[in-house]
């Protein structure tokens, strides 16, 4: 109900009450009936104003709130925008490492820039700031209808990549070549398919809270 509405509604209900009132129960027993009248009206001018005051007040307040949950969200998109691009990256990690890795023989130390550990290590800390953003505007915000999307995408994801970073420290920082590429082929498989699955929905989400 917009706020137009509600003022007239308002207006009407006020004013219409007022008249019955004063019908009823004030101009009979008056002896001057127009200066009863004009109380009335008064009163009901009076009680109009602080009605409108009110919902202005109300207004601005709900207006307010959507605008900062639009703010909040617009930063919080681009938190996953930042996520998607890197998950992207690993998805693609294994037609883009595979020549190279048949290249190498024995045990490859993947923990450096450009590898299959560095990538997950930095998806896993975009996704947990993506999610510590959810989870905080649920507080702030006294919202939780993201909740169970974003926990779902976050169970997820870290069952997608824990696997291969236990695998990694199992082995104390080395991985040899054909574990790699299989995790690598393993990710591009169950990364294509999560994408598939929550990409859109995520976006939708989002961009639901945005006032544009």
């Amino acid at each position: 109900m917009n706020l137009l509405f509600k003022m007239i509604l308002m207006f009407i209900l006020i004013f219409t009450a007022i008249w019955l009132f004063a019908t009823y129960k004030i101009l009979p027993l008056a002896t001057d009936s127009g200066a009863a009248l004009a109380s009335c009206l008064s009163a009901g001018a009076t009680i109009f104003a602080a009605i409108v005051a009110y919902l202005l007040l109300d207004n601005w307040k709900i207006q307010h709130k959507y605008q900062l949950t639009s703010t909040y969200f617009q930063k919080t998109f681009n938190s996953y925008v930042e996520l998607n691009e890197s998950l992207f990256r690993l998805q693609n990690h294994y037609d883009s490492w595979s020549e190279e890795i048949y290249r190498e023989h024995g045990e490859i130390d993947d923990y450096e820039d450009g590898g299959l550990i560095s990538k997950i290590g930095i998806t896993r800390d975009k996704l947990k700031n993506f999610v510590d953003r959810i989870e905080a505007y649920s507080l702030i915000f006294k919202d939780d209808g993201l909740n169970t999307l974003i926990s779902e995408v976050d169970s997820k994801l870290k069952k997608i990549l824990c696997p291969v970073m236990d695998e990694y420290h199992a082995m104390e920082g080395q991985i040899d070549s054909r574990a790699h590429l299989r995790n690598s082929e393993s990710l591009k498989k169950e990364l294509t398919k999560f994408l598939v699955d929550y990409d859109k929905k995520i976006k939708e989400q989002l961009a639901s809270k945005i006032v544009f």
